[in-house]
């Protein structure tokens, strides 16, 4: 989060190239279009600058346009593929897009003529070289020349680096390499200038009968162009005590990258694959400690991304204590000081990562000295600094598992963590919420030792819960902003409270029936006016439920929580049914249900919703649910006539899926259900056609509710898929008898656009199937009407065309009168698209030099 103004920033200066291109494109042509993708963000409602993804298109032509962040790209991609020969340009202005199309075109000529030179000074040495090697065929004798041949071959462009005929010449016939062959292939290795077959000469080399002396630079050379083999690293190794200063280096860096994997790259994952070898690495620093310690000082020394991206790898692989131990703070505050030390550098590029690790590894290496190190960088309360400690707690923490032994880095970390979390818990950027608020059983072991300490912080965010909107509120009256922000703040600390409480539960559970009894002893301790902290810890309570003794533990306390005088308190213990073990279900008594179904009738909104949105994550068993049907279906009657549409909805769901039979579903009941159903609107009507549950949909008329819902203006602009979805898999009954709502909707798309193509086929098909294959034949030829005869749209003419054809056979072969003019029509369409496809198929759909 730390980069974010950074990503504003270029965010903002993107908008404003856009913005300047916008304007140049308004003038170039009448026929000019600009399009973009997706919908406006937060930063371009507040500027009003064009940001996001955005192309050029015009109805003249049939290239797609690629969509890019600067609309400049777009524009000239565009105007190379389609506007730069065009003869139904109509001029608008001056200035236009040729301000910087045409210094990008003289550019590209510019690059395209040094690549032309250079690839003809290529060509040239190659020449040079290949009569050089003329020059000393006589002089050799006939065997040696089979290596002359192949060089001529190996000296090309675009030669395989994998090429093996060199290197297994020099492995079958090492006698062949004699001193003239290897100096003339050590030429190319140690050479001023990278030739094409310079790595193919070095791996023969190492292959060849030579000195070791002479393999060395050859080694070396082989590491520094990432080609690191074992015969590489004996020959490295072998010579690791004449090993010069910088050579040191080069082998630092190779067997460093040898030894660990690559930073997580969404694009790359081959590298994710390979194999580490911290081997060479490790034997390396056995044998030149001192000298490897001193160029690792140097490495760090240098302040730049690669050498310090090297020294971290090396640490890491290496893993040694006494040399991490060395270079902790030097780790530490590159880390924690970024913002000073590295500000070119994000949060996510590849040294950060590394040094991220190499700090998770000296802690769980040498904690003592890491944790006092941490903590005397966090003295200045640099935020980054505050981000990055908490990331390496949580490293330690992350390892945790069940079957883990916890030694003091965990229970450090753990401890660290809860109060960095308790500090600020409604800070967002605040890494180490992420600890607490996402975890998982596998902590209960931590959670069994820090018990007192969980409770103390849950009772210390009560504490800060209280205490928000206090503050100055005798000063300057709230605005509804400041409303809003307070609501959030108490959000915050209430789920962190809650997972702290949670992690609690789960560390007395571990405890059998000692630790249920503390944590009931503490709950039974708190004051009436501790709500808060009540609810939060009965919510929990059946967390420590395992079987009937467990149960039988907590019981009581549930059944007093379900009685309480506190709403609060009430409606968390109505949570806590959620977390019940299905397989204990069955010991519940009869009392607990009846207690449990009144809180449908509590008269608090607060009790009676959580109730219901409690019952859809963990309903009842089956022959209880007598006790909710009632109640529920008050429910439904009192919120038909409030305005709280969703919740409204909750309760059909649950009432339909729990309660009612397959014959209360299909008659009166049923039948009243989908007529509330059908009088919501806008954000109600969506959440009634996305919710997951099957319940709604075994209404008798939810095909009416879909219906109308891709038909409003407020679901169509989140999404109909779920609606489509569900028109597809309906059945001929339920499709025949809404076949008006289907006519609206189709005609509701006029002009018929591409992006609603497929919503068309949608109910063509639905069509089909209800056996209405004339209606939709004329609706889709209305729609034909209605697509302007532009070039761009000849394809999209030619596919509604077809759809048309194809209801109108199947309206004929149902009447039995199919008739040959609509074969024709057919067959003659079929062609028309195979040829539109054939010349679609010429154009560019990426621009050159688009790269993924």
């Amino acid at each position: 989060m730390d980069d974010l103004d950074d990503k504003m920033r270029e965010a903002y200066e993107a908008g404003r190239q856009n913005g300047q291109a916008l304007n140049l494109l308004s003038n170039w042509c009448e026929h000019a279009e600009f399009c973009r993708s997706g919908g406006i963000g937060m930063l371009e409602a507040e500027t009003g600058l064009p940001i996001g993804h955005m192309g050029m298109q015009c109805k003249y032509s049939k290239q797609s346009t690629t969509y890019s962040w600067l609309l400049q790209d777009s524009i000239y991609s565009f105007y190379k593929s389609s506007c730069i020969d065009c003869k139904e340009r109509v001029p608008v202005g001056v200035p236009n897009i040729l301000e910087f199309i045409v210094p990008r075109m003289q550019e590209e000529e510019k690059r395209k003529l040094q690549a032309i030179q250079h690839a003809e000074l290529k060509k040239k040495a190659q020449n040079e070289r290949r009569l050089k090697r003329l020059e000393l065929r006589p002089t050799l004798s006939f065997e040696e020349t089979f290596v002359l041949d192949l060089l001529d071959e190996l000296d090309v462009d675009g030669i395989a680096s994998d090429d093996p005929r060199l290197e297994k010449f020099a492995h079958l016939a090492p006698e062949v390499f004699t001193p003239r062959i290897v100096d003339l292939l050590l030429q190319a290795v140690v050479g001023d200038d990278y030739l094409p077959y310079s790595t193919h000469a070095a791996n023969a080399l190492l292959n060849a009968c030579i000195d070791e002396a002479k393999k060395l630079p050859v080694a070396l050379f082989l590491i520094q162009r990432s080609s690191i083999s074992p015969s590489t690293i004996n020959v490295v190794l072998s010579n690791v005590d004449t090993l010069r200063v910088n050579q040191l280096e080069i082998a630092l860096r190779g067997f460093a990258l040898l030894a660990t994997k690559s930073a997580p790259d969404p694009f790359i994952f081959s590298d994710q694959l390979r194999q580490v070898d911290s081997d060479p690495l490790k034997r390396l620093f056995d044998a030149r400690k001192t000298d490897l310690t001193e160029a690792l000082s140097r490495l760090f020394s240098r302040k730049e991304s690669i050498s310090i991206q090297t020294a971290t790898r090396a640490l890491i692989g290496i893993n040694d204590s006494s040399l991490l131990t060395h270079f902790l703070r030097d780790i530490v505050a590159l880390l924690m000081r970024r913002r000073l030390l590295l500000p070119e550098e994000g949060s996510d590029s590849n040294v950060i990562h590394f040094l991220r690790k190499a700090a998770s590894l000296c802690l769980l290496q040498i904690p003592e000295s890491t944790d006092k190190v941490i903590q005397s960088y966090l003295t200045d309360n640099d935020p980054v600094g505050f981000d990055e400690s908490n990331r390496i707690y949580d490293s330690a923490i992350r390892l945790v598992k069940s079957d883990t032994r916890i030694e003091d880095v965990h229970k450090v970390a753990f401890k660290r963590l809860l109060w960095a979390a308790i500090e600020s818990p409604d800070n967002h950027r605040n890494r180490a919420l992420d600890t607490f608020r996402y975890t998982k059983s596998e902590l209960s072991t931590l959670a069994l030792d820090s018990f007192d300490d969980l409770i103390g912080a849950a009772a210390t965010l009560s504490e800060k819960y209280e205490h928000v909107g206090k503050e100055g509120a005798l000063e300057v009256p709230y605005s509804f902003s400041d409303r809003i922000e307070q609501s959030n703040k108490k959000r915050e600390i209430s789920s962190l409270q809650s997972s702290l409480v949670n992690l609690a539960a789960l560390g007395a559970k571990c405890r059998g029936q000692k630790g249920i009894e503390d944590f009931l002893s503490l709950y039974r301790k708190l004051p009436k006016n501790q709500e808060q902290m009540r609810g939060c810890m009965i919510t929990h309570i059946t967390k420590m439920v395992t079987g009937v003794s467990s149960l039988n533990l907590v019981l009581s306390d549930w059944y007093g929580a379900l009685m309480d005088e506190s709403v609060l308190v009430r409606a968390s213990a109505i949570d806590a049914w959620e977390y019940v073990p299905f397989d204990v279900i069955k010991y519940f008594p009869n009392l607990f249900f009846d207690a449990y179904s009144l809180a449908l009738s509590d008269p608090y909104t607060m009790v009676h919703k959580r109730a219901v949105w409690t019952l859809m994550h963990r309903a009842f068993p089956e022959g209880k649910r007598k006790l909710l049907k009632d109640r529920l279906r008050n429910l439904v009657i009192v919120y038909s006539n409030e305005n709280d549409e969703e919740f409204l909805i909750d309760c059909i769901n649950l009432l339909v899926s729990l309660c009612l039979t397959e014959a209360e579903i299909e008659g009166a009941y049923g039948q009243m259900l989908s007529a509330i159903l059908l009088k919501q609107e806008g954000r109600a009507l969506y959440y009634a056609v996305s919710t997951p549950s099957f319940g709604l949909k075994k209404l008798p008329n939810f095909l009416k509710v879909i219906l109308k819902a891709v038909q409003d203006s407020y679901v169509r602009g989140i999404s109909i898929r779920e609606c489509k979805e569900t028109i597809l898999v309906s059945s001929k009954q339920e499709l025949s008898n809404s076949t008006e709502e289907l006519v609206c909707a189709l005609e509701q798309l006029k002009p018929l656009h591409p992006k609603d193509f497929i919503e068309a086929i949608t109910y063509a098909a639905a069509f089909s199937v209800s056996g209405d294959s004339a209606i939709g034949a004329k609706l889709f030829n209305d729609l034909l009407k209605g697509i302007p005869e532009e070039p761009r749209n000849q394809l999209w003419r030619i596919q509604t065309d077809l759809v048309a054809t194809a209801l109108q056979i199947e309206s004929e072969i149902k009447v039995g009168n199919l008739s040959s003019e609509s074969t024709q029509k057919w067959q003659s369409l079929v062609h028309d698209l195979e040829k539109e496809y054939e010349e679609r198929a010429k154009f560019r759909n990426v621009p050159p030099g688009f790269n993924f």
